[in-house]
């Protein structure tokens, strides 16, 4: 039988409190003026807590939401959601979706891809991959209003936000490093399974606890996608970038708001 010490108890808060201030201070626009000793060591040391992280970033995300449907209908109320989503993360994956879709469609070699990724500006894909991005998930809130009681919306949307970094917590899984230069996808190569495991297990809890089986079935969408982007990333740039894992973590709400909402609209 498993026995913890009350240090060891402790040292496990600490660790988990340190690593969700680090993932929010990297992943959102929230200040908290607390320096983490040896960041980029303890980053890849925090990927158990990936989705517990989404999940929390969602309770408020979705705690805003609520408040908005006291005032507006709730498929307004899920617009602005999303707009808070951009203000509070700073657009940070979609920029990746935008760039990524910028260099996979330039018909360009491997290199000038990985250039085109990291020009700040935004092309046309780019361009089409964000207002294709909106338009799916604003869809999908206009259908749900029509069939989902308000408790099981305000669930949607924090389920929707965990599911970001559900999806790029998969990648993760034995990733390869497709950059020349320590970049920021290398932040989360070696990462070990049980890490991954443990924060699957967490977004399969929450989703089966909030949703049930649409949103069980919402996480497989997420996993099968997960297996072909590698697939496609991988055959095509020979392993991930920073941008390309950031891009799944939107692709990853894609899928699932797509599964999520055509069950809804089916059986619910």
């Amino acid at each position: 039988m498993l026995s913890f010490t009350k240090t060891q108890i402790k040292d496990g808060i600490d660790s988990m409190f340190g690593s969700l201030i680090l993932l929010t201070q990297f992943f959102t626009r929230i200040p908290i003026p607390y320096e983490i000793p040896d960041a980029a060591v303890k980053f890849k040391k925090s990927i158990q807590y990936f989705t517990l992280f989404g999940f929390l970033i969602g309770c408020l995300e979705a705690l805003f939401f609520w408040l908005m449907t006291l005032v507006f209908p709730s498929w307004f109320a899920w617009i602005l959601f999303w707009v808070a989503d951009g203000v509070l993360t700073g657009g940070f994956h979609l920029d990746s979706l935008a760039d990524t879709a910028d260099g996979l469609y330039s018909s360009r070699t491997v290199d000038r891809i990985k250039e085109i990724m990291k020009d700040s500006r935004i092309g046309t894909m780019g361009s089409l991959a964000l207002i294709y991005f909106y338009a799916i998930v604003m869809g999908a809130g206009v259908v749900c209003s029509q069939y989902l009681a308000a408790w099981q919306f305000v669930s949607l949307v924090a389920c929707t936000t965990m599911v970001a970094k559900t999806g790029m917590a998969l990648l993760f899984y034995k990733m390869v490093y497709a950059g020349k230069t320590k970049g920021l996808g290398n932040l989360w190569t070696g990462v070990a399974t049980w890490q991954i495991m443990i924060a699957q297990l967490f977004s399969i809890l929450v989703l089966g606890g909030l949703l049930g089986t649409f949103g069980l079935c919402g996480y497989l969408a997420v996993v099968l996608g997960a297996l072909w982007y590698r697939h496609y990333i991988t055959h095509k740039l020979g392993g991930f970038t920073g941008d390309t894992i950031g891009a799944y973590g939107e692709l990853a709400q894609v899928a699932f708001l797509l599964v999520v909402t055509a069950l809804v609209r089916a059986f619910g």
